[in-house]
């Protein structure tokens, strides 16, 4: 496993980009690599980390840990109350014509149904969910869209695109397509083509505000200079 990129440490928090296939934390496979002990590897085998966000398996991107408990009540508190701005980037193909550049989504989420399955949407027990999708650049019937969370279900952008008939491409569990024709030629997806763009929060300790980025990763720069997609 190749270093993990920090984009940001203090001795507060530390904010780093999560490859995708990575898992967050361990499991009972103790073999199994995975970010937490990763980062302390680079680190140190001590290092405290406090999650207070979570990314998919194959969703890269942006995520923040607190390396004290002292900080912990100010972040919980932030994402509970979802003051944390998180934007993600998305690819999907169009179900046909976009009626507007940007829209809100506010389609009921539940559990799966069984474990690693989908979730459920719509349906008796489901609680309120919102996403805010705006289109940055189509290319054919391909869109590459931004998700901003307004609540924090699981799966939340992949179900709710998958409800409007846009699943995510490579995102098979929500039966995305894993491969189309752009300009004559075959783009493969071999992963879920989402990834969590931007964190912004307040620091616990500074009260100042902050904002983080995280680049693309290799695979989905090269997935977008094939798809004609440009920055």
């Amino acid at each position: 496993m190749s270093p993990i990129e920090i984009i940001y440490e203090d001795e507060d928090i530390l904010v780093v980009n999560k490859p995708a296939g990575l898992p967050m934390h361990p499991n009972l496979d103790k073999s199994r690599e995975n970010l937490v002990d990763t980062i302390k590897k680079m680190r140190s085998p001590d290092l405290y980390l406090g999650i207070h966000q979570r990314l998919d398996l194959q969703t890269s991107g942006v995520v923040l840990f607190s390396k004290n408990t002292r900080v912990n009540p100010s972040l919980a508190r932030q994402f509970n109350e979802h003051s944390v701005k998180k934007i993600y980037w998305a690819l999907v193909l169009s179900p046909g014509h976009l009626r507007q550049r940007e829209w809100e989504c506010n389609i009921p989420l539940g559990e799966p149904l069984k474990r690693g399955g989908a979730v459920t949407w719509n349906r008796p027990n489901c609680k309120s969910a919102c996403t805010i999708f705006r289109l940055i650049q189509r290319q054919g019937k391909l869109l590459w869209l931004e998700a901003t969370l307004k609540s924090g279900r699981k799966h939340q952008i992949r179900a709710h695109l998958a409800a409007q008939k846009m699943p995510i491409l490579g995102d098979t569990l929500y039966r995305g397509s894993t491969a189309v024709e752009i300009k004559n030629q075959t783009v493969n997806f071999p992963r879920v083509i989402l990834h969590a763009r931007q964190l912004s929060l307040v620091h616990p300790t500074t009260g100042k505000q902050l904002e983080f980025i995280a680049e693309l990763p290799r695979e989905l720069e090269e997935i977008w200079q094939l798809c004609h997609l440009t920055f």
